[in-house]
């Protein structure tokens, strides 16, 4: 391996998409060298551990494999890697540790930082209120919020933190904001993808969009950094315009309740906490696919909400439409159209599509679907409060956007 080119990392030791990373996985004694970009690590070697190691692990999912990565030459540090699948000598990661420090530290806290949580924490609103009361948040960070929650039956308790950490002098994390903070359990790297996916989903439902990502995961010991965490959902490139929505945002009185219904899933299946597939990304605000997961989502929020409405067929989806509809009034303000006239609409456009009476190509030209795209948006967020625990009047006073 040529470890005098492995560049993984920057002036913070950030790993991105574009970068290589380069090093050895151990298997039965000795090492197999890799290469790893865009998540895919290539394994390469001549000798027989390849072929040995090909044969357990082809077509094997979701395990762990640990190893050594080199960065400008230095000797090898440890890294560990959680696999989703390999093929032969192809291993698809679903993330992975990359430690700066030797094999004594363990981390004991993760940190996410992320544009979006800062919008939802209003970060910008309790940075200004710290200064102006006289707080110097350059040389010692303050906790802002303390949340408890659980996740996979262990207890976890997320502390949003600002200002920053003067171990290594002001230009240790010049980029820094905010950072959410969470004790760990155990040693698993599964654990820490499961919290970066509830964390993302919590980002995700807060901003109301899909294309949600954090800057960077940070894995700490006794509050010193001891190394990094990679997956798809980190990109140095994340950016959030959103913060204006929260200025007056009530953050204990809603964050604790929609981080613990979050957290009830980790996983790719839901079966406890609210939907959030049928949120916008770039490409996807009026789309045949993101009406169909609207409707979706609707449906699972109606069989929560309403299990023996949602178990009679005597009641299909536009009754089901038309009644919760009802149950939010205010949304239908604006709209000229009663709420069974509206709950047909969506009937008629859902069954056009899946029953491939109509075609679409584009939503964008047709002003009718678009209004029904955008109501069913907060009919949605409207149930998925409820389901959360929200009452009527406090629905009400959730921004909706």
């Amino acid at each position: 391996i040529d470890t005098a080119g492995c560049r993984a990392y920057d002036r913070n030791f950030i790993v991105g998409g574009e970068n290589m990373v380069k090093g050895f996985v151990f298997y039965r004694g000795g090492k197999i060298p890799f290469v790893i970009e865009d998540y895919r690590m290539e394994l390469f070697s001549d000798d027989s551990l390849l072929s040995d190691f090909a044969k357990e692990h082809n077509f094997k999912m979701n395990y762990t494999l640990n190893g050594q990565y080199f960065r400008d030459g230095f000797e090898g540090q440890r890294a560990t890697f959680l696999v989703e699948y390999s093929m032969a000598g192809t291993c698809y990661l679903t993330c992975y540790i990359l430690y700066n420090l030797g094999p004594e530290r363990i981390y004991d806290t993760v940190g996410f930082q992320s544009p979006f949580l800062d919008d939802a924490f209003r970060y910008n609103y309790e940075y200004l209120d710290m200064v102006r009361a006289g707080h110097n948040l350059e040389t010692k960070p303050r906790n802002i919020y303390d949340i408890p929650f659980s996740m996979n039956g262990r207890q976890y308790e997320l502390t949003y933190r600002i200002g920053h950490d003067n171990h290594l002098g002001l230009l240790e994390d010049t980029n820094r904001k905010g950072e959410a903070l969470v004790g760990t359990k155990t040693e698993d790297i599964q654990e820490l993808n499961d919290l970066s996916v509830v964390f993302n989903r919590l980002a995700m439902f807060m901003v109301s969009q899909a294309d949600v990502s954090f800057k960077r995961i940070t894995l700490y010991k006794n509050e010193h950094k001891i190394g990094w965490f990679y997956s798809p959902l980190v990109s140095d490139k994340a950016v959030s315009v959103s913060d204006f929505r929260f200025c007056r945002f009530d953050v204990m009185k809603y964050l604790p309740k929609i981080l613990n219904n979050i957290a009830l899933d980790s996983g790719n299946r839901i079966s406890q906490s609210i939907p959030l597939g049928h949120l916008q990304d770039a490409d996807s605000l009026f789309s045949p696919r993101r009406f169909m997961e609207q409707v979706m989502a609707f449906e699972y929020l109606f069989d929560k909400l309403e299990p023996q409405k949602a178990k009679d067929r005597k009641f299909p989806l536009k009754d089901e439409l038309r009644y919760m509809l009802d149950e939010f009034p205010k949304l239908l303000s604006g709209y000229r159209s009663s709420s069974g006239q509206i709950g047909e609409q969506i009937k008629e456009l859902r069954r056009s599509i899946a029953h491939g009476h109509a075609y679409y190509y584009d939503f964008k030209t047709d002003i009718e679907t678009q209004r029904l795209i955008f109501l069913l948006d907060k009919l949605i967020r409207n149930m998925s409060l409820r389901w959360i625990g929200f009452s009527k009047e406090e629905i009400a006073e959730y921004p909706l956007y």
